[in-house]
């Protein structure tokens, strides 16, 4: 017969009241004042915690399923407890002593009572056959869409890949099997600001993912899929997975039978049984987070997939550290002569992005496979990769690299400047005067109208944008710097002038060229008092230009600073500063992305410290832009 706790408490000794304190984390005092008096106030206390409803649930939710059956046998059959068990539940004051012997007080069995047999009996026989989950599934799966979309991909209006850009996420792709994964994947790493969207295109936001260590993406990404509104994947709600979650994780290293498994959930939550069996542990198995039988109707947790929940659940990331380590390191690289990249999917997400940047994405499996190609590494190049990076990502120094690649990297550099743009005063400069002759000549470039100014310089006076159809009549330009000519009739001084500033572009100049300005700025000077309207005219066409007085080379430098820092704010573009801090002895390299400067400071996102800071601008020695789309938190909140 089930009696009261206060009751059965009363015949338990100080040592074992002390068990059950500390295995029940009940708020008790270590010592209780000795005496009638100080152990009835003691009993009263435990009794109001033991029976608390909550408590007794996560109690019994806690226990295996031969635990849950031993205490059900006890109450309706009177048959005590095995050694084992009988301990784990006395020392849980789920089983207290009598005179009869053990007795399950009122409460628990009270509680066991909305418990059927077939409920409690969820734990499979050892020796179940359950498919093994590829290790790190959920972390490559994710990995696997930001390699796909390192080129772009079309979306539609509501965000989500288009048909044809599905079959890409999901051709020759080991790691994502079903669009409906690829989509989730994909929108996961969206909604975590990973994911850059623009003008019906998507791309890896690679400043994004390189500020974080790879774990990261798959901590948060593990987040979003329990805590988010995931209604269009048929889902169960999000209270229920991270339910589902929390006991899997309880009962990790056993194999449970899933109906009785979720028969035993639903009494203790309101459960949404039948989508969680039929979508959302598919899904878990799918993404390499649990194991399942080929019948599906076994169920537990893999490594990875405890890994994850530990750390979600219990705030936990130092006992998990260990399980990262193959996602740290970088595996070797193999280059064919056929210009195929090979290497481990399983290793550094960032350095398979950077790989990605340089060639497409052919296969994803155990190894990934790349494929380079003229192509490719102009689309590097565009993207701002600098050509000695593009070697360096391909191995160290003494790598010894195929012919086949050696040749396309030294053609590459060849090409690599062989015209150059000054888009601010329109203005072409070829590498020798063949090239300069061929260039008028190109009918794709007719619209331009190249007038010659010397045999290397031509001025663009048609319509188009010359950086543009000269990248689409497949040169190699990039914008110019310094072009030093020397016109020696007063009617080309104009054009001198200009071809003199070329090294101003649009995107800013380093601070370093201050003796060519003084020469430009007597050129200008001796313009303005031989023909002042010409004067007017250059600067017209030439805004960026600060040509007005004498200014001093200090003053000079933080106009041009402020210029620069302005644009990289209005452009989202991240610079390098040459910054002395206070009380340093000696300059930084910081690299920072402006958001705007407010009086004597400059707010800016700093890529070292991954954060929001004032930088004062007296202290700012240099500022060089960099070819590299900025960003920062506050530019993409749902990145945290």
């Amino acid at each position: 017969m089930a009696l009261p706790h206060y009751q059965l408490l009363q015949n338990c000794s100080d040592e074992q009241l002390q068990r059950i304190c500390e295995c029940r984390r009940l708020p008790i005092p270590r010592r209780w004042d000795d005496g009638p008096e100080g152990r009835k106030r003691l009993l009263k206390t435990m009794v109001f915690h033991l029976e608390d409803h909550r408590n007794l649930s996560d109690t019994l939710a806690d226990l295996g399923s031969a635990e849950l059956v031993a205490l059900k046998a006890l109450v309706e059959l009177g048959q005590p407890p095995v050694d084992g068990i009988r301990q784990n539940l006395a020392d849980r004051a789920l089983i207290l002593p009598s005179p009869e012997g053990w007795t399950v007080p009122e409460r628990v069995a009270d509680a066991l009572a909305d418990f059927d047999e077939g409920a409690l009996s969820f734990q499979a026989e050892p020796g179940a056959g359950l498919l093994a989950a590829p290790p790190y599934a959920f972390s490559l799966a994710l990995t696997s869409v930001l390699l796909r979309c390192v080129g772009g991909i079309r979306v539609l209006k509501g965000g989500l890949p288009a048909k044809k850009e599905l079959g890409q996420l999901l051709h020759r792709n080991a790691l994502l099997g079903e669009e409906q994964d690829a989509t989730l994947v994909f929108t996961l790493l969206d909604r975590l600001g990973l994911l850059w969207s623009r003008e019906g295109r998507v791309d890896t936001l690679l400043p994004a993912v390189m500020a974080h260590p790879p774990r990261w993406i798959a901590e948060r990404a593990f987040a979003k899929l329990l805590e988010d509104d995931l209604k269009s994947w048929n889902l169960p709600p999000a209270e229920d997975r991270r339910f589902l979650l929390q006991h899997l994780l309880e009962r990790r290293g056993q194999v449970l039978a899933i109906q009785p498994f979720l028969g035993f959930l639903g009494t203790l939550h309101s459960l949404d049984a039948e989508r969680t069996r039929v979508v959302f542990l598919p899904l878990l198995r799918r993404l390499g987070l649990v194991a399942m039988d080929p019948t599906g109707a076994q169920v537990a947790l893999t490594e990875h997939g405890e890994a994850l929940a530990h750390e979600y659940l219990l705030r936990d990331v130092k006992g998990t550290e260990s399980h990262w380590a193959p996602l740290m390191a970088e595996q070797p690289l193999v280059i064919q002569p056929t210009l195929e990249l090979l290497t481990p999917i399983l290793q550094s997400p960032h350095r398979l992005l950077k790989l990605a940047q340089l060639a497409d994405v052919e296969t994803l499996d155990a190894m990934a496979s790349l494929r380079l190609g003229p192509a490719t590494l102009v689309r590097a190049l565009d993207a701002g990769v600098p050509f000695e990076e593009i070697r360096r990502r391909l191995g160290d120094p003494e790598t010894r690299l195929p012919q086949p690649l050696l040749q396309l990297l030294d053609d590459l550099a060849h090409r690599i400047g062989e015209v150059e743009v000054q888009q601010g005063v329109r203005l072409v400069r070829a590498r020798d005067a063949r090239l300069a002759e061929e260039l008028q000549l190109r009918p794709e470039l007719a619209d331009l109208k190249l007038q010659p100014i010397s045999d290397t310089v031509l001025e663009v006076k048609g319509l188009g944008n010359a950086y543009a159809l000269l990248k689409q009549s497949g040169y190699l330009p990039r914008p110019g710097r310094f072009l030093p000519l020397s016109l020696d009739a007063d009617e080309d001084l104009y054009l001198w002038a200009l071809a003199c500033m070329a090294f101003v572009d649009e995107k800013g100049m380093n601070h370093n060229l201050e003796p060519v300005r003084q020469m430009v700025r007597a050129a200008l000077q001796r313009l303005h008092g031989e023909d002042p309207g010409l004067f007017q005219e250059v600067r017209k066409r030439v805004p960026m230009l600060h040509l007005g007085g004498s200014p001093t080379a200090g003053s000079q430098a933080q106009e041009e600073t402020h210029r620069i820092l302005d644009y990289a704010a209005a452009h989202t573009l991240m610079v390098e500063l040459t910054y002395l801090p206070l009380a340093a002895h000696r300059t930084q390299l910081r690299r920072v992305t402006p958001l705007q400067t407010e009086g004597e400071h400059l707010q800016a996102y700093c890529h070292l410290h991954q954060e929001e800071m004032s930088f004062r601008l007296s202290r700012i020695q240099g500022v060089r832009l960099l070819n590299e789309r900025g960003w920062s938190p506050a530019q993409h909140p749902q990145a945290g």
